[in-house]
């Protein structure tokens, strides 16, 4: 039976927590960057456990650029970046007048084949860029060896994996920098947000410089009554600082996102467990804590086409998507490789399509998705 309201792909879980923060900081007339921000940040180092340091933004983009830059990447340089990436993974790299080179993918995860990623280093590589593709960790530390020996530094894209744990190890605690997102659809949703953390505090330092102007440090407090209206700007910076309305909504995300990922993870449990033995899933397993961000299923398309597949499940109210286009496969992006390079992403760009998956669904909620997709199979 076709169900009246239409199931969204993703959608945060907000409740009167959030919205009676974000009112707080309306009434409180300080809107921008201010105690509601280094709150969030202080939250987030000590949920990773306190050994990081932590910048909030406005964007996982921006921080991504911003690491990059406090790292000294720029023209002449190369970054490692898998092709199965959003754009912002590659644009960032191309921002600081570096080359992303772009990398095939692991078969069971799409994390960076760290085979291949080997054999694209030359002299110019100075960073990898590796992405926790749908919350699933990277190889992180077959990554971290090859980079320590190289003299290479390790920014991790965390967009879709913060709370995710690699052997014990989360997330964020890690690589050189790592770079969490906090958009609309994440699994802690600001809005707009992202965070970097680092075990190094003055790389930490120098990007909160560079994200307001290069002004320095006191450049949030000067309107406050024990303020200065004295500042100086040391460098040439940006604008990426995150505001308070935003970082209100964060610190509240952030005090059930144990609860939320844990929600994820029931939801996967039961679309392993219950759909069609036909699909392929993502690799999982006991060695990591995966936090599924997302949750793509692979089709083979002898069964049924990817695209059928979707349009299918949007007659009966239930939302999919596609993560993600390759950037090899973007126009832009065709001058930096060559035909043929990234076997293992163009085969699962022809398979894959995301289903369903947010903390808010409930378990019959799953169910219909799972009996939709059983039944539109069993019917070809």
């Amino acid at each position: 039976m076709k169900r009246k309201k239409f199931l969204p792909l993703s959608k945060p879980l907000i409740t009167s927590a959030e919205i009676d923060a974000v009112s707080s900081v309306l009434r409180s007339g300080y809107l921008t960057t201010g105690p509601k921000v280094e709150e969030f940040e202080k939250g987030v180092e000590k949920y990773l456990g306190g050994s990081v340091h932590a910048v909030a933004l406005n964007s996982c983009t921006g921080g991504l650029f911003l690491a990059l830059n406090a790292c000294g990447i720029g023209p002449g340089d190369e970054v490692i970046v898998p092709t199965w990436t959003f754009a912002a993974s590659a644009h960032v790299v191309i921002w600081t007048g570096a080359k992303p080179v772009l990398c095939d993918v692991d078969e069971g995860s799409l994390n960076i084949d760290v085979r291949r990623m080997k054999e694209l280093i030359s002299a110019r590589t100075k960073a990898i860029m590796p992405v926790h593709f749908a919350g699933y960790p990277c190889e992180m530390d077959e990554i971290t060896a090859v980079a320590r020996r190289r003299g290479m530094v390790v920014i991790e894209d965390a967009a879709h994996a913060i709370g995710s744990v690699y052997n014990g190890r989360k997330i964020g605690t890690i690589g050189d920098a790592t770079v969490f997102s906090f958009y609309a659809t994440k699994n802690l949703a600001c809005g707009e947000g992202g965070m970097v953390v680092s075990e190094d505090e003055k790389m930490i330092e120098r990007i909160r410089k560079a994200s307001y102007f290069g002004i320095d440090k006191e450049a949030f407090s000067r309107y406050r009554k024990a303020g200065r209206w004295y500042y100086e700007i040391e460098e040439l910076g940006y604008k990426y600082n995150m505001d308070s309305i935003h970082a209100a909504i964060g610190i509240v995300q952030l005090k059930k996102l144990n609860a939320m990922s844990g929600r994820r993870r029931r939801i996967a449990r039961l679309y392993r467990a219950h759909l069609d033995d036909r699909i392929r899933f993502m690799t999982d397993g006991d060695g990591h804590y995966h936090t599924y961000h997302l949750f793509p299923i692979r089709i083979d398309r002898r069964i049924i086409g990817r695209n059928d597949l979707i349009e299918k499940l949007k007659e009966r109210n239930i939302g999919a998507g596609v993560h993600f286009i390759p950037l090899h496969r973007h126009p832009y992006y065709r001058s930096f490789v060559r035909p043929g390079e990234f076997p293992v992403a163009d085969k699962a760009y022809e398979e894959i399509i995301s289903i369903p998956m947010f903390a808010g669904m409930s378990d019959g909620d799953a169910w219909y998705v799972i009996r939709t997709i059983n039944d539109i199979l069993k019917r070809r």
